[in-house]
């Protein structure tokens, strides 16, 4: 195996290991900031979110032209 690909490969394995162990506690702040998002309108049950599936066209379509430059 290609030296560089083990050793991104290792990575990988180092940083699975420290997202099972890695803990965090949420602050009150964050909390109410995230209660504050989620009750946005755009983001209740039922808002318009066409425009979603226009980006990822659009999105589509400009990644579909696109070529390599060396």
């Amino acid at each position: 195996m290609d030296a560089e690909l083990e050793r991104v490969l290792e990575g990988f394995k180092k940083a699975a290991e420290f997202a099972r162990t890695y803990r965090f506690e949420m602050t009150d702040d964050y909390l109410a900031l995230l209660a504050r998002v989620e009750a946005m309108p755009q983001n209740c049950p039922g808002a318009d979110k066409s425009w979603v599936w226009r980006l990822i066209d659009s999105s589509a379509r400009f990644y579909k032209s696109a070529v390599r430059v060396r």
